[in-house]
């Protein structure tokens, strides 16, 4: 057997288990026969082509629930005995996400059913098996009455994740491990963006920045950090990669296209991926392909710069001017890195393909998308209607890049959050940013303050989560300046970080309460 990705097969899989088990597969079952000594024979419809890793078989006790897609899947939850009651909500989604999938993606799901199993003690956190889908209880099996809000996005994105996987993993496989980012990046995106449409008052986007937008912050930021595409010469070589670069960061450059390509392009690309590659395998390059015959834009040479080296740059604004009709701006692009460490002079050279979206008050809806392919751009947009208002770049927080800000935009900045007209994502991401760049060197923490002073009448779950990891982060530095000589300055300056961080949230805190309330939203449990 050849356990490789490229090499695919059709499966004709026979279980031999005891009568009073279950057992089921990838396929259904479409024989089955009483055999002596209390055993019974399964026989199931073959597989379409596939990949061996996605072969499964299950044998056991379970009880189970059932449904069937709008367009005429059969779904079932699998469980322990007992359980059947806690599959509700994951049934539910499994349906509404295979019906969403089928008309996005509009390559229909190729299997006649999807079974859904809940395995105690399931090492992973769950296997996208084609048509037979494994998963730990916590990521499947949830009280929906009684659960956390916590908990029901975690089994959502966790299905719609694995869902996604049918079409991009399954139907369509790397050719080898080291395209492997490319499976669990796009599965990753495409988590967030079903789940979106599925439960659009849980704010996924806005919760992007803080969670999987952050977290791939916190790695790629570092010199040991590796880039997304990773050469694979044995294949256990490959459990190395399974980590935030390949998730997180990944799913982060899939967000950052399809902003370039805008949604009628970026689907039009997926649709003929998918009809041309069906049941085959691909690299990398095969999607970009995809993606440039529809749009006529340069996405190999944006993407390369993201998938093939490590890290990320900041954008410093350098200068902004107007005359009577436009507003100048001057940029420069550099590695960045968190300790601030002196880049030598081969580091000074890298260099991104990075989209910037840009955003004034007049534009917030509209922002202006530009593409900065050099060490240094100019970019003309139209006039502001007062030099006091503020200029938002990575409008959207949708690449993957952090902005240094000029002091005086900055202050500009302050009463865009404080009047909320900067969106929730916006007002995350520039404080998570500025705290960033404050750590490296690059930006006075005075500046950081001001900033967080700004959202004392902020009520956005998501701007308070980006506080809260800049302020943990103050207090830690706070808390371990244990020299003596220093002591007194230094509890006077703990007591005043103190007495601010009170101040901060004391509004918020009062409006909120302990008490759960009625009116209460997805993000304020």
């Amino acid at each position: 057997c050849w356990d490789e990705p490229e090499i695919k097969a059709i499966f004709d899989i026979t279980l031999i288990i005891p009568q009073n088990q279950l057992g089921f597969s990838n396929m259904p079952e479409v024989e089955s026969e009483m055999l002596v000594s209390s055993k019974k024979r399964i026989k199931f419809a073959p597989t379409p082509k596939m990949s061996t890793y996605l072969v499964a078989f299950c044998v056991g006790e379970f009880d189970y629930l059932q449904s069937t897609t709008r367009h005429g899947v059969s779904v079932k939850v699998y469980t322990p005995p007992g359980k059947a009651s806690q599959g509700k909500f994951s049934l539910k989604v499994a349906c509404d996400t295979l019906d969403f999938y089928d008309d996005y993606f509009q390559i229909p799901y190729p299997l006649p059913k999807l079974d859904m199993v809940a395995i105690p003690e399931f090492a992973a956190g769950a296997m996208e098996n084609w048509g037979l889908v494994t998963y730990r209880e916590v990521d499947l099996l949830i009280d929906d009455e009684t659960a956390s809000s916590t908990q029901k996005q975690r089994v959502c994105t966790t299905v719609t994740h694995e869902l996604a996987h049918q079409w991009f993993g399954n139907l369509v496989t790397m050719k080898w491990w080291d395209d492997l980012w490319l499976n669990e990046g796009f599965a990753t995106w495409m988590q967030s963006f079903s789940a979106d449409f599925l439960f659009p008052s849980w704010k996924i986007w806005e919760q992007f920045t803080i969670d999987d937008q952050a977290y791939a912050f916190s790695l790629d930021c570092l010199r040991t950090s590796h880039p997304i595409q990773v050469p694979i010469v044995h294949a256990e070589e490959v459990e190395e990669v399974f980590d935030a670069i390949s998730y997180s960061k990944g799913c982060c450059v899939v967000r950052m296209i399809a902003a370039v390509l805008g949604p009628v392009d970026f689907r039009a690309g997926l649709k003929n991926y998918f009809t041309k590659h069906a049941y085959g395998n691909t690299e990398t390059y095969d999607l970009w392909k995809a993606w440039e015959e529809v749009s006529g834009k340069p996405i190999s040479q944006i993407m390369k710069s993201w998938t093939e080296q490590m890290g990320f740059p900041y954008v410093k604004i350098v200068s902004i001017t107007s005359d009577e009709e436009f507003t100048t701006i001057e940029l420069e692009q550099n590695w960045f890195l968190s300790d601030g460490s002196e880049l030598s002079e081969e580091e000074k050279k890298k260099i991104w393909s990075i989209p910037i979206l840009i955003s004034t008050p007049e534009t917030l809806t509209k922002p202006s998308l530009h593409l900065m392919h050099n060490k240094k751009a100019l970019i003309n947009i139209p006039k502001t209607q007062s030099s006091n208002d503020w200029i938002l770049f990575n409008s959207g927080q949708t690449s993957f890049f952090r902005v240094l800000y000029p002091i005086d935009k900055i202050n500009s900045l302050v009463e865009g959050i404080k009047n909320q007209i900067i969106p929730t994502q916006d007002r995350a991401g520039i404080i998570l940013d500025s705290y960033a760049l404050s750590k490296a060197g690059k930006m006075e923490l005075t500046e950081v303050m001001k900033l967080i002073e700004a959202c004392q009448y902020e009520n956005e779950y998501t701007v308070w989560s980006g506080i809260e990891i800049v302020l943990d982060a103050i207090e830690l530095f706070l808390s371990s300046d244990n020299n003596d000589n220093d002591k007194n300055n230094n509890n006077k300056l703990s007591e005043s970080f103190s007495n601010f961080v009170i101040r901060l949230i004391t509004r918020t805190f009062l409006g909120i309460g302990w008490k759960e309330k009625q009116e209460d939203g997805h993000l304020d449990k």
